[in-house]
């Protein structure tokens, strides 16, 4: 049985709330590049949901962190502005069958391929199902447009404890006439007419600096597929004990963050992902002031190279690089954060330029390493109890084979602790290595397996 309920427009009328710079750079890279990135949480239950508790956790959720949409600028410089998006009013539906537990995993992808629409909504979407074993599976699947992580595990704990938040956006048919919302961008383009010109001589200083220095190879798979078929990335999911992850860690000399980030770098050698005996780990550094920040995203890249033979002895060394980067990283964002007010005036078409300039910033084939932390208790309860199992992911949508191999293929870890366990998510798509599922959970065994960590998969 699968319900299903879409979060779509409401009707009150505020101050126009601006969304950042890097909120209004993802939006844009998502329309001009055809790349949607989303977030999905998934929760198991060893038995039936209770249907009116998820339908008041859905309802709670619509009146949280998630409850908006993107109104696009009307100037072409202007910047985008959130509104509100009304609450459900739909029941939830049942439809389908109960489905075999081996099914699982290309169910819960079908859940990321649902029509999201970040402007005129729904930007995300709650959906169960159930399987012949008596378990229950349920998704959350939400544009990235409209909240990242550390978003969305606040608006799922807070929706899950009955808390809602009053609506700080104005609703996308408010009564803001045309002038009026013309006259809010032309007073934000003047206030941020400062940050702007610093940005422009920050481009100034770089352009003339990279002029200076070596030119990256782009990367170059040995293969680059010939047509245009669609992939889906492959996942695997796994939870790993806190008992058994933190002894892992002290074996090392290490804490839990740096044994994650010595098992991407491991992640990253067994699928090739390795230049000049270098693994480059892109690591995902909250810039938030307390919980209370209410944009989508706001994260700077921490960027740390980890020699491939780090990884396997004790890891004193990289928990020093890896905590001095962060700490550098969370004190001064990278270069191109400088950059981001330059956002609204750069021409679509040069988003889309910018998919192909890209890779010569993948030629050192980068894999993230994600980490949420200490996730709340309350995100397990969203039908008022416990479920058995949880993982998220933050994933693409399916995009061209050519494209994805063109870019070298991808790989992430996403990471964070759940009560007892230390959930993790592998994404990664390697030509001629990893192009399914069951490559990628082979992978991940054998991953653990050098580590000396028992593991559950989310499906088992």
């Amino acid at each position: 049985m699968t319900q299903a309920v879409a979060h779509p427009a409401n009707l009150s009328d505020m101050s126009p709330a601006f969304l950042s710079f890097a909120d209004q750079a993802l939006y844009l890279a998502h329309i001009s590049l055809g790349q949607h990135a989303v977030i999905q949480v998934l929760w198991r239950y060893l038995r039936p949901v209770d249907i009116d508790a998820l339908t008041r956790f859905r309802d709670n959720l619509a009146h949280g962190h998630l409850a908006r949409l993107i109104r696009p600028a009307l100037l072409p410089f202007g910047r985008h502005q959130w509104a509100s998006a009304p609450p459900p009013s739909a029941a939830l539906t049942s439809a389908g069958s109960p489905l075999a537990p081996e099914t699982m995993q290309a169910w819960a992808d079908a859940q990321v391929e649902l029509p999201l629409d970040p402007v005129r909504g729904p930007a995300w979407i709650l959906t169960s199902q159930t399987f012949t074993d008596g378990s229950t599976v349920v998704s959350l699947v939400l544009s990235h447009c409209i909240a990242d992580g550390l978003t969305t595990a606040i608006a799922v704990s807070e929706a899950a404890r009955g808390e809602r938040r009053p609506s700080i956006y104005p609703a996308l048919c408010s009564a803001h006439s045309a002038a009026t919302l013309l006259a809010a961008e032309i007073q934000r383009m003047v206030r941020d007419a400062p940050a702007t010109l610093r940005a422009l001589r920050h481009l100034a200083r770089t352009a003339c600096h990279s002029r200076d220095m070596p030119k990256s190879q782009a990367a170059s798979p040995d293969v680059l597929a010939a047509d245009d078929r669609t992939v889906v990335f492959p996942s695997a999911f796994i939870r790993v004990p806190t008992s058994v992850w933190d002894a892992g860690a002290r074996s090392r000399g290490a804490n839990r963050l740096t044994l994650l980030a010595a098992m991407t770098a491991a992640f990253a050698e067994a699928l090739g992902r390795v230049r000049d005996d270098d693994v480059t780990l892109l690591i995902p550094v909250n810039q938030r002031e307390g919980l209370s920040h209410s944009g989508g995203n706001d994260v700077a890249l921490a960027t740390l190279k980890v020699r491939i033979d780090e990884p396997r002895g004790r890891l004193h060394s990289l928990q020093r690089r890896l905590r001095t980067t962060l700490l550098q990283t969370r004190r001064k964002p990278n270069r191109l954060a400088a950059l981001l007010p330059l956002v609204p005036f750069v021409p679509r078409r040069a988003f889309s330029a910018a998919s192909h300039l890209a890779l010569g910033a993948l030629a050192d084939l980068p894999v993230t390493c994600s980490n949420l932390g200490d996730l709340p208790r309350d995100m397990l309860q969203i039908d008022g109890a416990a479920a058995d199992r949880m993982c998220f992911r933050g994933i693409d949508r399916s995009v061209a084979r050519r494209a994805i191999e063109a870019r070298g293929g991808v790989a992430t870890l996403f990471a964070g602790g759940i009560p007892g366990f230390i959930a993790l998510s592998f994404v990664a798509y390697q030509p001629g290595l990893v192009t399914e599922a069951r490559h990628l959970r082979a992978l991940v065994e054998r991953l653990l397996a050098d580590y000396q960590l028992a593991g559950e998969f989310f499906d088992a």
